[in-house]
């Protein structure tokens, strides 16, 4: 489970890392109804809006991806903070690998595919990403991200100018769903919501 675990931040670290620290924007999602349009350059998706979406997690990993291609330009990794509290009354130390509460927690945690909804969001998502890394690398606590939004389903994609061939071949392209339309992220103190 360590190993899994590790793995997880590795792979998160090593995919991101150059994009951290380089500026970026998003700014090519529209929003009008019940539909949200996402410019992705090459393509334009539409997805609808499910349901609303309030949740903490505590972060276990992330990346921001510069890719104009993307649906998502930044992704989380996390632990629902209720399942958090679960896991730490019984294991304290439950966020280190070294822990036997580790094994509960990684089923558990979630990967968020995240479309913000504008540029402060986006940048508040980098810097709890960037912080949750700082942390991580230096023993520290685990932080705890609260987001307010609302849960995406793709519907249709569209290449300007091109066939539906095409659309089929972009539509098995875009990751796994649900997607999270973003408009609200604020870091949150670990130890108050665990204790």
């Amino acid at each position: 489970m360590k190993a899994i675990l590790k793995l997880t931040v590795i792979a998160f670290g090593a995919f991101g890392l150059y994009n951290y620290f380089s500026n970026g924007s998003f700014e090519n999602v529209t929003v009008a109804d019940d539909v949200v349009a996402v410019d992705a350059g090459n393509f334009i998706a539409e997805c609808s809006i499910s349901r609303e979406f309030q949740r903490t997690y505590m972060v276990f990993g992330g990346g921001y991806f510069k890719n104009k291609n993307l649906i998502n330009p930044i992704s989380l990794s996390g632990l629902n903070i209720a399942d958090a509290k679960n896991i730490y009354a019984q294991y304290p130390d439950f966020h280190r690998c070294s822990s036997p509460g580790a094994s509960l927690a990684i089923p558990k945690t979630k990967h968020l595919n995240i479309i913000p909804v504008d540029n402060q969001v986006l940048n508040e998502l980098r810097a709890s990403i960037k912080e949750h890394e700082r942390n991580f690398s230096k023993g520290k606590e685990r932080i705890c991200v609260s987001l307010t939004g609302k849960t995406l389903d793709t519907q249709s994609t569209e290449v300007p100018g091109k066939n539906s061939t095409e659309d089929m071949i972009i539509m098995h392209q875009i990751p796994p769903q649900p997607f999270y339309l973003i408009t609200s992220s604020e870091r949150v103190n670990c130890k108050n919501l665990l204790d």
